[in-house]
């Protein structure tokens, strides 16, 4: 047909937070990686098995997965990976165990751009234009995690506490 293109298929559904692979060059042979935050601890990886340890971690994520190289001269390469869909290679529970449950919670009161703080003290968010905040956990990296989430204006001193199910 003429004046038809193919469609390409979608590649499933896009996770809100994609998960996030660096890999930093230190040296001529060795690579630090960093997934979602935290440094592996086999690493340095050698720069030659570097493609299959990247595979291996988007293979187990089982969804988009950002990837950045940072290499030793400053420049930055980024992409994102996408793993092949249905890999008899990968059991289904290792996809299902791999997939981001994110819990979310809103509060008001902080004031416009201060810092919150979200505690268990995983990381910081900023509020919004009009004062709120939200805070987004992935709870494949913390299944452990129960008892309360709290958001803490560190300029206003504002405090929401919500129980975690």
């Amino acid at each position: 047909m003429i004046g038809r293109r193919r469609q390409p298929k979608p590649a499933g559904p896009v996770p809100p937070v994609l998960p996030q692979i660096i890999a930093e060059v230190v040296s001529a042979e060795h690579v630090l990686l960093t997934v979602n935050g935290k440094r592996l601890p086999a690493t340095p990886t050698r720069r030659d098995g570097l493609g299959a340890v990247i595979a291996e971690l988007v293979a187990r994520f089982a969804s988009p997965t950002r990837v950045e190289v940072r290499e030793l001269d400053g420049s930055v390469y980024a992409d994102i990976l996408t793993p092949e869909p249905n890999d008899p290679a990968i059991p289904d529970e290792t996809l299902d165990r791999a997939r981001p449950e994110l819990v979310e919670f809103t509060a008001e009161g902080f004031v416009p751009g201060e810092d919150v703080a979200i505690a268990l003290v995983l990381r910081h968010t900023s509020a919004a234009g009009n004062g709120t905040a939200r805070a987004l956990l992935d709870r494949a990296e913390h299944a452990t995690v129960t008892g309360e989430l709290v958001l803490l204006g560190r300029i206003s001193g504002t405090t929401a506490v919500r129980p975690i199910d």
